[in-house]
């Protein structure tokens, strides 16, 4: 077959590979992988089939942002949440105080 014959047969070939493909995939992959990806699905509420293939339609057509290739961070509990909270408020009255007595020892 010439070269030229080859190219017009490519695209037919191609595309009838395509469509004796099934949509089925093993795939083997580490276990903390595996692990997580589980994880992250159920944070989702979606199957872990479904949480792959959707990550990976995202990926493939370029949908999926940077952070979300990041692997997922648990929000903190909110007892944390409250703790730092105080503290950022007891370290902005300690800088208050701090300033109204420089401001008392310069007079």
């Amino acid at each position: 077959m010439t070269s030229a014959a080859s190219k017009r047969t490519a695209p037919r070939e191609a595309a009838s590979r395509e469509s004796a493909r099934s949509g089925r995939l093993l795939l083997r992959m580490p276990r903390p992988l595996h692990a997580e990806l589980a994880a992250r699905s159920d944070a989702a509420g979606l199957s872990l089939n479904q949480y792959i293939v959707e990550t990976l339609s995202k990926t493939i057509s370029g949908e999926a942002a940077a952070g979300d290739l990041v692997p997922h961070v648990a929000r903190p509990p909110r007892s944390l949440r409250l703790a730092l909270l105080a503290n950022a408020i007891v370290v902005a009255l300690a800088a208050a105080t701090c300033v109204v007595l420089l401001l008392v020892a310069l007079r």
